[in-house]
């Protein structure tokens, strides 16, 4: 923001190269709420918001657009840090910062070992088409050098195609500002790990009634007792980076997200055991861990009843400011929205059916595999 409002800024160049708010207005930051509206309760738009926040995950960004825009941009750029900040309206000011999230969003790239973020002049003009790619990005910290290296011959006049990474339509969108026209096998429903994690604690945990002191300080200690277990899935690496589980398009889910479930209800005499079981199997020579032989019969119950809940908010009976919002959206914001509700829909209905389809037995072969993996 503060070089792109600077007149004699060395990357001039290059600010004049990326595309302007006009040429980005597909991208959902720039959607107002009457669009956003059909799309409440999906994973781009809770994404976008910043709902359900997980402690030691990292959302790519654009994520919690408004909140960020009140405690760190304005009182960053109020400092001086950004040229006449002051004299700029109140939409001068935020068209600058949408246009800065937008272009960070989908133009920046991911690089060292630190994942710092950096604007790549010419290779952040590569497209992106799953499937198709023909490039791969390399960087090498002690040559400081950034190489595109080709996976395949290109013929002369073919374009040269970049893979933005495993990403569904929705994460297209929310961070790129499009979808793809062709079958994405990426695509899926999401559940992030922080509504798993609720929603566990309400089922081990139920409040109701009026509360003594003994069962305030009995709350008390399970909610320390559940943080010692998210702890221990984060340590483990069961959490995906992002906070938010997958189910494919047939509704698969991730292993990790049943074994996060099946700890997460274990009693606090079952979860001590099976962390020295951990503990004793990652010590060298230790005999792999092949002790699980059963599995809450309320793993699939929690799970299927998160489905339930986030199926039914997209559900919604069509009101009619959403058929307003529909007339108001343009076309190409109307069919991203159907298609990525659309593609929600069905992995959550497909995520119901695997779970009537699979008694425990499958469900602890999933728990296994994530340790087998682990070790």
């Amino acid at each position: 923001m503060a070089e792109r409002c600077y007149d004699n800024s060395r990357w001039s160049s290059y600010w004049d190269l990326l595309p302007d708010i006009d040429e980005l207005g597909d991208m959902p930051v720039f959607w107002d709420q009457e669009d956003l509206q059909p799309l409440r309760n999906t994973p781009m738009a809770e994404k976008l918001s910043g709902k359900w926040p997980m402690t030691g995950c990292h959302v790519e960004h654009p994520t919690q657009v408004e909140e960020l825009f009140d405690t760190l941009v304005k009182p960053f750029c109020s400092k001086g840090h950004v040229l006449e900040w002051e004299h700029r309206t109140k939409q001068q000011q935020r068209c600058l910062y949408l246009w800065a999230t937008a272009v960070v969003s989908a133009y920046s790239f991911t690089l060292g070992e630190d994942k710092f973020q950096a604007m790549v002049p010419l290779w952040d003009m590569l497209n992106h088409v799953t499937g198709q790619c023909n490039v791969r990005l390399h960087h090498s910290s002690k040559q400081e050098a950034l190489q595109m290296i080709t996976t395949k011959p290109i013929k002369q006049g073919d374009e040269i195609i970049n893979n933005y990474g495993p990403c569904s339509d929705s994460e297209l969108l929310r961070r790129f500002g499009f979808i793809e026209h062709q079958p994405n096998p990426h695509n899926g429903c999401e559940i992030p790990c922080a509504m798993l994690v609720a929603r566990c604690q309400e089922h081990m945990h139920p409040s109701g009634g009026k509360q003594t002191s003994s069962d305030a300080a009995h709350s008390s200690s399970n909610k320390v007792f559940l943080q010692k277990k998210v702890q221990f899935i984060q340590k483990h690496g069961l959490v995906p980076s992002d906070g938010w589980f997958k189910a494919d398009v047939l509704g698969q889910p991730q292993d990790e997200m049943i074994e996060v479930v099946r700890l997460l209800l274990l009693t606090p005499a079952e979860f001590t055991a099976f962390e020295k079981q951990v503990d004793r199997w990652q010590c060298p020579l230790a005999r792999p861990l092949t002790q699980m032989t059963s599995i809450c019969h309320q793993v699939p119950h929690i799970i299927r009843a998160v489905a339930t809940e986030r199926l039914a908010a997209l559900a919604e009976p069509c009101t009619a400011n959403d058929q307003a919002s529909n007339e108001h959206m343009n076309g190409f914001r109307r069919t991203a929205a159907q298609q990525v509700l659309l593609i929600e829909r069905r992995a959550l209905l497909g995520l119901q059916l695997w779970l009537d389809k699979h008694d425990s037995t499958s469900l602890i072969n999933c728990s296994k595999k994530v340790w087998m993996h682990l070790r």
